[in-house]
């Protein structure tokens, strides 16, 4: 007689029901442990991955070479303002046999410079120790290696003067009496800030006027500004650098104080309405 098995059809990807009724206590144990090491092996790459997820940076898409809204533009200004200080930098230079004699005659010329700067009423807040340097000197023969032939001290003094009208009388001053070797004169103002924010503003106006004649071209009219820059590099305000090539001799050295140009440069952009 031939026997027939009846069973349900099972789903695809589904686990085969187990009987557990015909295992022994060790094989459900084991069982058990299996299935509760899965559970936590699914909860430990769920945690994973919402951290992942949480941690992982927001992606961007940009568009390469669009072209910004509104129309763009740099403004240009100069504004010329008279200085009102003098920077006088002033080199001593002496000589000694030893480091010890120039380290001396040197210290005895920056004295004289000094006491001259306080009778032309400098303030010693205005006074600055602009560098020292001491080295020896070389005597070179052929064949032969270089022989020390004594030392050379140099002191550089930096001093503020705010009659800027008096630069030439204090140059004079400051190298007669085996004072100063040399000096040098600038022109400069103490706080440029106001001139550069009046430059600034005029630099803007400037870019706001083009802006407006851009558009009009266009047939568009501008709205209001969406961003400023400054476009402007770094300079000293100050005026030309002159050296002086100054001796005992020298005498009512005359200084023209010019005005001094502060120069800002802004790019505006604006809307387009």
């Amino acid at each position: 007689m031939t026997t027939y098995v009846i069973s349900r059809p099972r789903r695809l990807g589904s686990r085969p029901e187990v009987d557990t009724g015909s295992l022994t206590p060790f094989q459900k144990a084991l069982l058990a442990t299996l299935a509760g090491s899965a559970l936590l092996v699914a909860l430990v790459l769920a945690a994973r991955g919402a951290a992942v997820a949480a941690t992982a940076p927001a992606v961007t898409v940009a568009t390469i070479g669009q072209i910004p809204p509104g129309i763009v533009t740099t403004g240009d200004a100069t504004v010329r303002i008279r200085p009102d200080i003098a920077v006088l930098s002033v080199g001593a230079v002496a000589q000694g046999a030893t480091a010890q004699e120039a380290q001396r005659a040197v210290a005895a010329r920056v004295a004289r410079i000094l006491d001259q700067a306080k009778a032309l009423g400098i303030a010693e807040k205005d006074i600055m120790d602009a560098g020292y340097r001491i080295e020896p000197q070389y005597a070179y023969g052929q064949g032969q290696a270089p022989r020390i032939t004594g030392y050379q001290a140099t002191e550089q003094v930096t001093l503020t003067l705010r009659d800027v009208n008096a630069a030439g009388k204090a140059v004079d001053a400051l190298v007669q009496g085996d004072g100063a070797n040399t000096a040098s004169v600038r022109f400069a103002l103490e706080d440029p800030k106001a001139a550069q924010a009046d430059a600034r503003a005029l630099a803007i106006a400037d870019a706001r006027a083009k802006a407006a004649a851009m558009a009009s071209a266009a047939g568009v009219a501008v709205g209001r500004v969406i961003a400023v820059s400054d476009e402007s590099a770094p300079q000293p305000v100050s005026g030309a650098y002159e050296k002086l090539a100054v001796t005992a001799a020298t005498q009512d050295t005359r200084i023209p104080v010019g005005d001094l140009d502060v120069v800002v440069r802004v790019r505006v952009q604006l809307e387009i309405r």
